[in-house]
């Protein structure tokens, strides 16, 4: 599992874990969040591994892909959710499907954001940026 540099101010390392089948696409985020030097990256091939690396290293934020082997990105969620050590952790759907009403579909089922691919590098730190802001103020800790 790749470990890169550590985003955000003094705080220290926050931590990213990006749960993908896709090795040119978990290489494209490795090299995004290289470019953060208070930001470390931790990835999981597949959902039941990504689950289990966020009950033991508990990151900041999950980046998760929705079309995975064996288990989708969706039902990891409901199980992260109800996982009181997982619960509070902000989860960001990635997914090549831009389709609205499956967009919505995520959100209403507890996504934090969604982020289509192929996306902006610009929006991606962004939509990174306001999750670990989200988790740094344990604004979600009331979920």
């Amino acid at each position: 599992m790749p470990s890169r540099a550590q985003v955000g101010g003094g705080a220290g390392p926050r931590t990213l874990l990006y749960v993908e089948d896709n090795p040119v696409n978990l290489q494209l985020v490795e090299e995004i969040v290289a470019l953060r030097p208070q930001m470390r990256l931790l990835s999981a091939p597949d959902a039941i591994l990504g689950i289990e690396l966020a009950r033991s290293s508990l990151p900041d934020v999950i980046l998760m892909d929705m079309k995975l082997p064996g288990m989708s990105g969706g039902e990891a969620l409901k199980i992260l959710r109800q996982d009181p050590a997982t619960a509070h952790i902000p989860v960001i759907a990635f997914s090549a499907n831009a389709l609205r009403h499956e967009i919505e579909k995520a959100l209403a089922a507890g996504f934090f954001r969604y982020i289509t691919k192929p996306f902006r590098i610009s929006e991606f730190l962004e939509t990174v940026d306001v999750a670990l802001e989200f988790a740094k103020t344990g604004a979600n800790r009331g979920k």
